[in-house]
This record gives C-alpha cells, structure tokens and sequence, in this order.
C-alpha cells in the first residue's frame, strides 16, 4: 500500500533541496536543506508508525510468525 503521507512530505522535502540548490545566500540555503530533511524525518516517521500499525494488526489477526 503507498503511503499518501509518507510520499507528500518527501514530495516537500524535494521542493525544499531544489529551493536550497537555487538560493543564493547560504543562510538560506542551509535553511532549506534543514528544512528538507524534517520533511524526509517526518516521511520516515509516518513509515514507522504504519508499519508499527501494520505489525500490531497482524498479530491481532493471528498472522504473525512465532519462532
């Protein structure tokens, strides 16, 4: 399942390194790569958090695998 979340904040983080890549002064420029990379921690976040739903939901239905 594509994560809609997930993909809209690295679809932010993308906008935010072009916007890092064509700022002139470097206050900015390192502005906007911070800026990038909360977006890709949010976007991995949200993966994490999913796949924590996902886990306890399969152990739930039962289909998790016991070694």
């Amino acid at each position: 399942m594509i994560d809609v979340q997930a993909t809209y904040y690295r679809r932010r983080a993308i906008v935010a390194r072009q916007s890092a890549a064509a700022a002139m002064d470097p206050y900015v420029k390192a502005a906007f790569a911070e800026v990038a990379n909360h977006w890709l921690g949010l976007a991995e976040h949200i993966e994490w958090l999913h796949s924590i739903r996902r886990g306890s939901h399969d152990r739930a239905s039962g289909d998790a695998i016991i070694s």
